[in-house]
């Protein structure tokens, strides 16, 4: 890999094609960047207030400025790094014809540069399941037991409903548009917008298909309130079908990460469904990124700041990626979510 400035590779790294994920791409499509490591939103907390009667003979009434406040967060750190030794560019690649006549050098540029892809998209996986926690807890935990970190960012998020044994969709005395029309009009009524997508774990999806109230309403009198014609948008996502009345389109998101603890889990929390905004419910928030580089610290404003030094002692070459991503909501009032099959936390 030639000898690129940081400024040069950032400007390649934009340029790629990033790993598109769904949380991050419908709920947070927008970033944005800042010149501090910590940055300052407002959270709201949607009221509507209706203009106040006067009376003809005075100028008018002050009415207060209300429903958001400040807060000021440190954004967290991500920095993934992969070491190159000289092992690595001696020997065949994967892939690599057994009688290949590749040097050390030409393999040398192909990792380095399959290495800055992989911790890309490292870095867009932890995005993504930042933006998963944010929806689903409401709060971020940025937890580095090595280093003494556990930082709880929390955005004050109220909206989760846990149903009772007598309301599982899987029972054929609930009606689970009840509960849908429910939420949807205190969406309604705490911000004036109405929630337009719904993502099904898989088990609620099953339970909600054959729910016999959901069955009727696929065909009442042909009027066909409730629609399932499951269509695969791609691997890891299907669109289900739509509810006419609720004008919402039903979509579950089978896709897995490996936890903190080297475990497959699910990105959508079993016995959940999610009513959102398809138009996004937040932004990401980028921090300042600061590192060393010829002995003198610099700083970069953007979303992914590269870094390749080499050790000339160990005769080892190492490249990073730093970020410093936080998701942020716009409103904490304007998505549910439902725990069907009870939480479990």
């Amino acid at each position: 890999m030639p000898d690129y400035t940081t400024r040069e590779m950032m400007e390649a790294i934009d340029q790629t094609p990033p790993v598109r994920t769904f949380f991050q791409k419908t709920f947070f499509p927008t970033d944005n960047t800042h010149v501090t490591e910590k940055v300052e939103f407002d959270v709201r907390k949607g009221k509507r207030i209706m203009a106040p009667f006067v009376s003809p003979r005075i100028g008018g009434k002050v009415i207060t400025r209300q429903g958001f406040k400040t807060n000021q967060f440190s954004t967290p750190k991500l920095a993934p790094e992969r070491a190159l030794t000289v092992d690595d560019i001696s020997q065949r690649m994967i892939g690599e014809n057994i009688y290949s006549q590749r040097t050390p050098e030409e393999r040398e540029d192909e990792l380095l540069a399959k290495d800055m892809t992989d911790l890309e998209e490292s870095i867009a996986r932890r995005k993504e399941w930042m933006c998963r926690q944010v929806l689903y807890e409401g709060k971020l935990d940025v937890v580095d037991e090595e280093e003494g970190i556990d930082i709880q960012v929390d955005f004050g998020f109220t909206n989760i409903v846990v149903l009772g044994t007598d309301e599982q969709w899987s029972l054929a005395t609930v009606d689970p548009l009840k509960i849908l029309r429910a939420r949807r009009k205190k969406t309604i009524k705490d911000t004036g917008r109405a929630p337009d997508i719904a993502i099904f774990s898989s088990d609620v999806i099953e339970d909600f298909i054959s729910n016999p109230a959901i069955v009727k309403a696929m065909d009442v009198l042909n009027i066909k309130n409730v629609v399932i014609e499951p269509r695969i948008i791609d691997p890891a996502l299907t669109f289900y079908g739509r509810i006419a009345e609720l004008d919402l389109d039903i979509y579950t998101y089978d896709e897995w990460f490996l936890n903190d603890e080297g475990e497959d889990e699910a990105m959508v929390p079993p016995g959940t469904v999610l009513l959102a905004h398809s138009s996004g419910e937040g932004a990401i928030e980028y921090g300042l990124v600061t590192q060393m580089e010829d002995k003198k610290f610099r700083s970069y404003e953007g979303k992914l700041v590269p870094k390749v030094w080499a050790d000339e002692k160990d005769e080892v070459k190492k490249v990073r990626l730093t970020s410093r991503p936080l998701p942020r909501p716009y409103d904490v009032d304007s998505w549910t979510i439902i725990y069907v099959k009870g939480a479990n936390a």
